[in-house]
């Protein structure tokens, strides 16, 4: 049997263990973790009101062993970060600062930096088309990893403005053969494109945007979030970055893939792991906000409770809304996304829907970056929201991509299963 079969079948027959009346089943959490070589995790879940659980399992780092800590173990968020442009664009729309339907051309005022689809520059680039993954726009992959520098040296060589201008522009290939609006294809650039939209109605970084508009009414300390490392006074909060390998070639991989991050292998005593030193990207609102589990679980108790303070009902509504009503096709010319098992997920305004194997619709984000995979969802009741990050790796070899998946998707099932006082059908 192989591992990935035998660990498949492993969590399959531990979510129906955690229906009994010991659940969440802390010690087969803890095990699927170590099995998938993923060092750490903090999860939590909530309602709209109040923590109904939180965990801390292994570490926040390796090297020397310190263990994950929900309240202060900080993580890159990863593209869980998206909900939070989503977030402040809302409260603009509510302020009438911005319309989701009109040329983000208007608010960027750049009159001898427009953007626009080479092909098709009839059809505008609007804030729902960039929230909604449907502007068509298509940063190659090479050129965003080639982003990434290490420590916080990506923000001195450009601003979000110079990174984004570069590459999103009629100029360059970094465009689908469709028009906007008519195909959905995941962007990251688009997605910071929006964020480059905030901080030009506001006049602020998008940064210190998120934390005095978002993260400060929610009564976390911004203190403890950020996205440079400088902005945190003790680094030693952060967790750590790690991979494993199994063989020579995953080395490779990573060294030949990512030259620029000088990953390492982290030393004699842990000679399958690898150390990914800490870096940071000039096109961040993508995907780089640091926070810990338990402030993020601040800010996915908001999104639960209508808004609370800080938005309002009709604006989280909008964003749940898949855009173009699940009519617009994903962009896959080359059939592999369609002929993955994992199901495509539905966009709405930077908030995604995702059918599990349940067969029920989740909403929320997931997230990757080198050295850490994360998912928070919410059922589709609004009861019970799950968080899960995690300092593993999915990237290398390729196939631990669908297998890490299968993991979180199984612990998220397992938590909602156990909190919703309800067997998963």
């Amino acid at each position: 049997m192989s591992y990935v079969l035998y660990l498949s079948l492993t969590l399959l027959a531990a979510i129906g263990d955690a229906a009994n009346l010991n659940c969440p089943n802390n010690q087969w959490i803890e095990k699927s973790l170590n099995n998938s070589y993923i060092p750490g995790a903090a999860i939590v879940v909530v309602n709209g009101t109040h923590t109904l659980y939180e965990h801390a399992f292994g570490y926040h780092s390796i090297s020397s062993p310190q263990l994950i800590d929900v309240e202060k173990s900080i993580f890159g968020l990863a593209s869980i970060s998206k909900t939070l442009i989503a977030t402040a664009v809302m409260q603009l729309v509510e302020k009438e600062l911005v319309d989701l339907d009109t040329d983000i051309n208007h608010y960027l005022s750049e009159p001898h930096r427009r953007i626009f689809h080479p092909k098709y520059p009839s059809h505008s680039i609007t804030l729902r088309k960039l929230l909604s993954h449907s502007s068509s726009i298509a940063v190659d992959d090479s050129i965003e990893l080639g982003l990434y520098q290490l420590g916080d040296t990506a923000f001195g060589q450009s601003t979000l403005a110079e990174a984004l201008f570069a590459h999103i522009n009629p100029n360059t290939s970094n465009w689908l053969p469709k028009p906007p609006g008519t195909v959905s294809f995941y962007s990251n650039g688009g997605s910071s494109l929006a964020g480059l939209v905030v901080e030009r109605v506001t006049n602020m970084s998008f940064d210190l945007y998120v934390k005095e508009k978002i993260m400060k009414p929610l009564g976390v300390d911004i203190s403890k979030v950020g996205v440079r490392l400088a902005d945190f006074s003790n680094r030693d909060e952060l967790v750590k970055h790690n991979a494993y390998v199994f063989n020579a070639s995953d080395f490779n991989v990573w060294t030949q893939g990512l030259p620029q991050l000088n990953v390492t292998k982290l030393s004699e005593n842990f000679p399958t792991w690898l150390n990914i030193p800490f870096f940071g990207f000039s096109a961040y609102p993508s995907g780089l906000f640091r926070m810990s589990a338990r402030s993020l679980s601040k800010f996915l108790q908001m999104f639960m409770n209508n808004g609370s303070n800080l938005i309002s009902p009709k604006s989280i509504a909008e964003m749940k809304i898949i855009v173009g009503g699940g009519l617009i096709p994903y962009y896959d010319p080359s059939g592999i996304a369609n002929a993955s098992t994992i199901a495509l997920p539905s966009f709405g305004l930077s908030w995604t829907w995702q059918t599990l194997k349940d067969g029920r619709r989740y909403v929320g984000h997931s997230g990757t970056l080198p050295g850490s995979r994360h998912w928070m969802l919410i059922n589709e009741k609004n009861t019970v929201g799950v968080i899960v990050l995690s300092n593993g790796d999915s990237n290398v070899p390729s196939d631990r991509s669908k297998e890490y998946y299968q993991l979180l998707e199984n612990i998220h099932l397992a938590l909602f299963q156990c909190f919703e006082g309800e067997l998963v059908k």
